[in-house]
């Protein structure tokens, strides 16, 4: 499964909660298949962070982090 799949299906069974915003950020919480993970749009910047092993160690976008966005486009805050 790629990345994009991946990110469309926690998007659709609904495994993204926005958890906070602020002026600045804007904090999700996305349910991996074995963990919880935070994810932060710097609205400021637009730039996208998540705690994930893959985001952190690879240094690129995600499924979380894909899976958030695909959420703030929607329009949807749960």
């Amino acid at each position: 499964m790629t990345r994009d799949e991946k990110a469309r299906r926690l998007f659709v069974e609904g495994k993204i909660i926005k958890d906070l915003e602020t002026d600045k950020r804007i904090h999700f919480k996305v349910m991996g298949t074995e963990d919880m993970h935070s994810v932060i749009l710097k609205k400021d910047t637009n730039e996208w962070q998540c705690d994930c092993k893959y985001s952190t160690i690879k240094r690129k976008e995600c499924s979380h982090i894909l899976a958030c966005k695909l959420m703030a486009e929607s329009g949807q805050d749960t």
